[in-house]
């Protein structure tokens, strides 16, 4: 007995070593198989930060494990993470880990997955990461190719924490659920099985064309399915389908057939109530609906039967017919009664064109208000045909007290509505509104509304009259914080812009006493009513996008406008809105105290989220300093204005890339123009400060110059100028150079000296200024003060030459040289002498010690001109 324990003892030992040594074994196996199929099968890169291969986890199957996978798309979608899965576990059968016909895979779960699916407008989509087959398409498949890499034994599927996103940029569609709890369980390697659907889900949205359908909904789901899987036919038996508050049941069955559908399913909704349908509506579904009592008559109804294969849907039709309901909040004193609503969404079978949408009655009452609403809709698809109307008043006073708005938003004012229209979508497109039924009136009276963090709205009044081929404006008059705005004017292709997002034209008057671009734009909170002048702080302001199916053009008149720190006023021009742009048109306003007119657009249609700005102007006596403190650009490039008086007119021509701040992009600012004025003064400027120093000049210190005129332009972020004349303190500056985002300098300044600088000899000096408008760095250029120099003193002796040598001995000529020679020298000593020490200034001095030494260099070199001169005389008398 005790030999068989011994031995029993040393196969379990032996079992636990081998299950503990194969996995090691095995894990690079496996990490290897996983990376390079997934390689060769797609484009997009797979990682996982660790595999684990266990035997004992979940004996006497074998489990692998990933951690950390992720799957990160190609181009276009380079770089967006399709998936990304916080743990993988896959339970396989242990022998099909030795064998070569593919992992037999029983249980699969997934812990924490994001997965972002999205479709570019133009159709293409980022799951779509199969490469392309290689094999021939019309190869026969044999029997050993259609064995998988993995064979499904699937009892177990379980999802657990998902996070799934879905963009359609085609459609405007949108989706996602966060987070997402999913269990699937039976046997899905026989022919036939009990399947269980277990599914929690939270925070569920869906929007389609701008409309937001489903927000933060809740769906929970138990379905029971008969699975025929050899035939792939699932009849549902015992389930329980909740959105929100409503609970349905399914009934019926669905056949997959290739790339088609089969189905007969009714929705079973006998226990849904009126309050249930209220849980659908985002507005209502908050969470105050545990407050909410409704009554009234509800049924609800749909089904759907036949092929869904293409193009082609089965048959369905939805019903909702509501009456006598009412719904009121515990904590609030009225409630909405009355509330008729009977409406229905069909198809016969086909395509979806065959769809029709009918709701001949909507009603409600509020406060004693009835309003009646119709809509009908045919043939969406290829030439919608529709029918809509709207009868009766809203007190918006009255929304507060059947609504729990909260503290946030204040309502008041009344709308009174009598519209009706009817056509065909071809007829609005082909501009044929003498086939469009429309007709009514619309008037918006004492309108307020007040959100948390945005300024007030307030419509006095605003009437508008409905005609087939235009909307008419007859009057508006709205505040929105301190801003006012009046308008009139008419807009056609409404029904197109309602229906169809297709481009709305018209043309506006409007006139303003206050427009504060400012806080319309977010920019920041409005200003007290005491302080208007002072223009709002522009830290929060984003560049508004310009819509591309507008077509509008605007007259406006407004007598003052603010824009980040500008105050502009007595502003009119033409604006005309056309395709994403903005373009202005003989803009004419007050600017920086002084006056402007300009040109030029504003566009997003290339771009959104950097704009583009195109900008010629003519600004006429404006004031410097009114521009340094209200143009953040000048502050950065032209800091000089900050010490800048008198004023100034200009000529500038732009184009810039915009941040979404509204401030430049600077490596995009290309600019020229002309800047002119009759009177400037400048003080306490660095630059000058050290030029005055170095030519012991005080009155360079403040500097008063007259009709300056300046050439500049902008180009790789500075400001480059062409050379222009300065003259102030008895000189003469001509200055040329660059300026730089950073506030770097690079400017040449020729100084024409006063008479009597350095003995009068010195008349030009050329300067260098280098390093910051804080603290520039000034480099002495001599070559022209030494030019001067030379020929202003001994410039008429240095073509001295010998007399002639006719009875002279070579004695006689070689000692004349000599001695013209060193006068010359020494006169060109004694003036650089005389330089140096009548020289004022520290860059006099040393312009002086150059130009001297330059003389006496030019005299030494004449000397010895001299002495060859001789010598060739005296070989000419020896022959």
């Amino acid at each position: 007995m005790k030999r068989l324990l011994k031995i029993v003892a040393i196969a379990v030992a032996l079992l636990l070593v081998v299950a503990l040594v194969v996995p090691l074994a095995l894990k690079s196996k496996v990490g290897d198989i996983v990376k390079k199929q997934a390689d060769e099968l797609l484009t997009a890169r797979v990682d996982f930060r660790s595999l684990d291969l266990s035997l004992l986890r979940h004996f006497p199957h074998a489990s692998v494990e990933l951690e950390g996978l992720t799957v990160i798309c190609a181009v276009p979608f380079e770089g967006d993470t399709l998936a990304s899965v916080e743990r993988v576990s896959v339970v396989v059968d242990l022998w099909s880990l030795f064998g070569d016909a593919g992992f037999e895979v029983t249980k699969l779960l997934v812990d924490a997955p994001h997965l972002h699916a999205r479709k570019l407008a133009d159709g293409r989509v980022n799951w779509d990461v199969m490469k392309p087959s290689e094999a021939p398409a019309a190869e026969e498949p044999t029997a050993e190719s259609e064995l998988s890499a993995f064979r499904l034994r699937m009892r177990d599927v379980r999802l657990s924490d998902a996070v799934i996103r879905y963009e359609d940029d085609s459609t405007g569609m949108r989706a996602g659920v966060d987070p997402l709890d999913l269990r699937l369980s039976g046997d899905l390697s026989g022919e036939r099985s009990d399947l269980r659907l277990r599914l929690e889900a939270q925070r569920l949205s869906y929007a389609a064309g701008g409309v937001t359908l489903l927000r933060d909904a809740d769906l929970t789901a138990d379905v029971a399915v008969d699975a025929d899987l050899k035939n792939n036919r699932f009849t549902f038996s015992d389930n329980r389908i909740a959105l929100n508050a409503i609970a349905l049941s399914l009934d019926g069955w669905v056949a997959l057939a290739g790339d088609r559908t089969e189905m007969d399913v009714r929705v079973n909704s006998s226990k849904v109530e009126f309050r249930d349908l209220l849980s659908m509506v985002p507005a209502f579904y908050t969470r105050d609906f545990k407050d909410l009592t409704a009554s009234g008559q509800l049924t609800l109804g749909a089904w759907a039967k036949g092929v869904l294969a293409g193009d082609r849907l089965p048959a369905f039709e939805a019903t909702i017919a509501v009456r006598n309901g009412s719904f009121k909040y515990a904590s609030l004193p009225k409630a909405v009664t009355g509330i008729t609503i009977d409406a229905r969404a069909a198809n016969p079978g086909g395509t979806a064109d065959a769809t029709t949408l009918d709701v001949p009655t909507f009603a409600l009452t509020m406060a004693g208000n009835t309003l009646r609403c119709t809509l009908s809709a045919a043939t969406p698809v290829s030439d919608l045909r529709f029918r809509a109307a709207a009868d009766g008043k809203v007190d918006l006073g009255a929304v507060k007290e059947v609504y729990p708005l909260g503290d946030s938003i204040a309502l008041a004012g009344v709308v009174t509505a009598d519209v009706q229209a009817s056509g065909r979508m071809s007829d609005i497109e082909r501009e044929r509104y003498e086939q469009i039924d429309a007709s009514g009136r619309l008037v918006v009276e004492g309108v307020s509304a007040t959100l948390a963090g945005m300024p007030e709205v307030k419509v006095r009044r605003a009437a508008m009259t409905v005609a087939p081929a235009a909307l008419t404006l007859s009057e508006l008059a709205v505040t929105v914080g301190r801003s006012d705005i009046e308008a009139s004017g008419s807009l056609s292709n409404y029904i197109g812009y309602l229906l169809r997002d297709q481009t709305l034209r018209g043309r506006l008057d409007v006139r303003s006493s206050l427009l504060d671009l400012n806080e319309l734009t977010g920019a920041a909170p409005a200003a007290p009513a005491e302080a208007e002048a002072a223009p709002a702080d522009t830290a929060a302001m984003r560049a508004p996008v310009v819509p591309q199916n507008l077509d509008l053009a605007l007259t406006t008149s407004l007598r003052k406008v603010l824009f980040q720190k500008m105050v502009l006023t007595d502003f009119t021009g033409s604006l005309s809105v056309a395709k994403g742009t903005v373009s202005m048109n003989r803009l004419s306003m007050n600017a920086f105290d002084g006056r402007m007119s300009a040109s030029g657009s504003y566009s997003t249609a290339a771009d959104e989220h950097r704009p583009a700005l195109k900008l010629k102007a003519e600004i006429a006596d404006a004031s410097f300093s009114a521009t340094f403190d209200q143009l953040d650009v000048v502050r950065r490039m032209v800091p000089l204005f900050e010490k800048t008086g008198g004023d100034y007119s200009m000529s500038l021509d732009l184009s810039t890339r915009l941040a979404q701040t509204m401030e430049p992009d600077y490596a995009t600012l290309q600019a020229e123009g002309s800047i002119r004025s009759k009177n400037i003064r400048l003080q306490n400027v660095a630059v000058f400060d050290r030029l005055a120093a170095a030519l012991k000049n005080d009155n360079l210190r403040r500097i008063e110059a007259k009709d300056v005129a300046i050439r500049f332009t902008i180009r790789d972020g500075r400001i480059a100028t062409q050379p222009f004349d300065l003259k102030m303190g008895g000189l003469a500056l001509t200055l040329s150079g660059s300026t730089g985002l950073d506030q770097t300098i690079d400017y040449t300044a020729r100084v024409k000296l006063p008479e009597g600088t350095a003995g009068g000899v010195l008349k030009t000096v050329d300067v260098g200024i280098g390093g910051t408008f804080a603290s520039p760095q000034l480099t002495l250029d001599v070559k022209n003060a030494v030019k001067d120099a030379v020929t202003e003193t001994i410039g008429q002796k240095l073509g001295l030459s010998l007399g002639s040598d006719e009875g002279r001995s070579a004695d006689e000529i070689r000692a004349e040289a000599k001695a013209k020679g060193d006068k010359l020298v020494a006169e060109a000593e004694a003036q650089r002498d005389k330089l140096v020490d009548k020289a004022s200034g520290k860059l006099a001095k040393v312009a002086a010690q150059a130009s001297g030494d330059a003389l006496v260099s030019a005299a030494e070199k004449q000397a010895r001109k001299l002495m060859e001169q001789a010598e060739q005389q005296i070989a000419a008398q020896q022959q």
